[in-house]
């Protein structure tokens, strides 16, 4: 089931339920994930799509910076407890 962003629904973006979490995809490319409570950025991309992430971390209460860095530092970041680790 396709979850559009309710304050731009006709942005080629949107949200999928995963098993044990939710996805983003820009365009169709997985681009972010929340899995068991873990956030995994998998590329920033172009500025739509780091547009797109923006919207995404907003949703999760975080903000683009946090993705930024976790993407770059090659880490994920438990979004309950805040606890960052590297990616497996």
């Amino acid at each position: 089931m396709m979850i559009k962003f309710e304050d731009h629904k006709s942005a080629q973006t949107y949200m999928m339920p995963i098993q044990n979490g939710l996805a983003l995809y820009s365009y169709t490319t997985r681009v972010a994930e929340v899995q068991n409570g873990w956030l995994h950025i998998k590329g920033l991309y172009s500025m739509t799509t780091r547009k797109h992430i923006s919207w995404f971390m907003r949703e999760l209460g975080l903000d683009y910076q946090t993705a930024k860095h976790l993407y770059e530092d090659n880490k994920e970041m438990n979004i309950y407890t805040g606890e960052v680790r590297d990616l497996a």
